[in-house]
């Protein structure tokens, strides 16, 4: 009665609401013991008429607040932003102070040290990206400067995380969580054939890549972004499918005449400064990466485009002839004349057209192209399969996945089975599309064709490929199968067969049943 004698007219009054039943026990409960709490959240959960997970969400928050989130083990993570530089930064030196830093402290082949300075601009500049390539550093054998080259990167990048062994989920909700720079080393080791952690490292190749998962006690479907900036390092290869989202850094042990800097990570001023002078860079210039579209060279495939693109924004506003400078960085490491394309089948596929143009032939007997095969000692073709080499029916099998399949042709007086290199045209276009398209109509495959007679030796006819095919050339093979198919040619002389005769016949012959 006082209060509301002492009361202002026209004053409104905040009336304190005591603590619900529910906050009341919410604040007890997160004052228990993580073992009492667990032992009692199902019944308390039951008796104020809430789900559990709804109650352990309340109870975790109570806990942050309060301070008596004590039951976890290990340590928060902490992961270091640089400052900014007080002043502007002059982004084409910067390229330049970053690249030199890279050669101070690890031997490196050409290119690698601007591609390095590049990537650890665009880790910096991740907001302005919608691609972000990973960082593949690999080597064919320990102590080539991969772990010190990531201690380098480490002291560079923004919220810099190191991590050997981690599992997928540690992966996905790190990244959810903290957002960080993710170094992992002895990749090899823990991620080479673990499915699950191969996607995630794929799906946050692209700003929108993320993985759902099913969380609490009422399973309830929920998205975990897995975009980041991320460096994998370990010896040897990783599948193709990461490779081929990465710009690869091929170590290799230092020489003993070569002089690199031994690095203390105690002292790195001069890294520390860099690393705040691209924090400044990346402030002042954000919105104008994100508003650049740059040219990439026709000479890289899609991917690699796309892997190169935001680091060739970076470039071209950097200036200074980093535009041109950073073009030929992408192109040297890109590997864009197929030479070390991860994928055995892309592989066969350029070693069938070096042999079409070595012998400038417009078709061969499978026995002849295993023959040649054979011979590249080079390739793994020679012990294909438990030190043996690959048969006719492993060939077909990998060509199978391209839609080409072997023929039936007239070679003399007989019949052989091979492959007419028009089958291979459209896959060596699609998949080899930096090379020259081997064609039979070349000047120079027409003049070494020209005349050439039918031998069984050659396992090829001496077919003019200029001329239009007449019907007693007789290419008889199998129907059309699917794009790649050839299609089996009108020849009076083979008039008799019936077209799906001839494709089982192909097919069915001893070469396709399994070894």
């Amino acid at each position: 009665m006082k209060d509301s004698l002492n009361q202002v007219p026209g004053e409104s009054v905040e009336v304190v609401e005591p603590p619900s039943d529910i906050e009341s026990a919410v604040k007890r409960l997160a004052a228990l013991p993580l073992l009492e709490y667990d032992q009692v959240r199902d019944a308390e959960a039951e008796m104020l008429g809430v789900r559990v997970s709804v109650l352990d969400g309340e109870v975790k928050k109570a806990r942050k607040s309060n301070g008596t989130d004590t039951g976890k083990s290990g340590r928060e993570l902490k992961l270091p932003e640089p400052e900014p530089w007080p002043q502007e930064v002059d982004g084409d030196d910067l390229l330049e102070q970053l690249a030199h830093a890279f050669r101070r402290y690890v031997s490196l082949p050409d290119h690698t040290p601007e591609a390095l300075a590049l990537w650890t601009m665009h880790a910096h500049c991740l907001d302005a990206a919608t691609i972000s390539p990973r960082l593949f550093l690999t080597s064919p054998e320990m102590r080539c400067g991969k772990s010190t080259l990531l201690l380098v990167l480490g002291r560079l990048v923004p919220r810099p995380l190191p991590a050997m062994n981690v599992t997928a989920a540690v992966l996905f909700r790190t990244v959810e969580l903290a957002r960080p720079v993710l170094l992992l080393d002895e990749a090899d080791t823990f991620a080479k054939d673990n499915e699950e952690m191969r996607g995630i490292i794929n799906s946050g190749h692209e700003r929108t890549g993320s993985v759902l998962r099913l969380v609490g006690d009422d399973h309830e479907p929920r998205q975990f972004s897995t975009w980041s900036a991320m460096v994998i390092a370990g010896i040897g290869k990783m599948p193709g499918t990461i490779e081929d989202r990465s710009i690869i850094i091929k170590m290799r042990r230092k020489r003993s005449d070569e002089v690199v800097e031994r690095l203390r990570i105690d002292r790195t001023p001069d890294l520390d400064r860099l690393a705040r002078m691209v924090a400044r860079w990346s402030a002042d210039h954000v919105i104008a990466l994100k508003e650049l579209d740059p040219s990439t060279p026709s000479a890289l495939n899609d991917r690699a485009a796309d892997n190169w693109r935001a680091l060739l924004a970076i470039a071209d506003i950097a200036g200074g002839g980093w535009s041109e400078r950073a073009r030929e960085v992408s192109i040297a490491l890109s590997n864009s004349d197929g030479s070390d394309d991860t994928s055995t089948r892309v592989l066969l596929l350029a070693d069938i057209e070096a042999i079409f143009g070595k012998t400038g032939d417009d078709k061969i007997t499978s026995d002849a192209l295993c023959n040649r095969l054979h011979e590249m000692e080079d390739r793994p073709w020679p012990e294909w399969r438990a030190g043996k080499p690959i048969s006719k029916n492993q060939v077909a099998r990998q060509l199978k996945h391209f839609g080409i399949v072997p023929g039936v042709f007239r070679v003399g007086a007989e019949t052989a089975r091979g492959y007419k290199i028009e089958a291979f045209n459209d896959a060596f276009a699609r998949y080899l599309p930096n090379r020259p398209v081997t064609s039979s109509q070349t000047a120079e495959n027409s003049q070494l064709l020209e005349n050439r007679p039918v031998t069984m030796n050659n396992d090829v006819t001496g077919q003019n490929p200029s001329k239009p095919l007449s019907s007693n050339d007789c290419y008889d093979v199998t129907g059309q199968i699917g794009d790649m198919g050839v299609n089996a040619h009108n020849s009076s002389e083979y008039d008799q067969f019936d077209a799906d005769d001839i494709e089982r016949e192909a097919i069915m012959n001893e070469e396709f049943y399994p070894d």
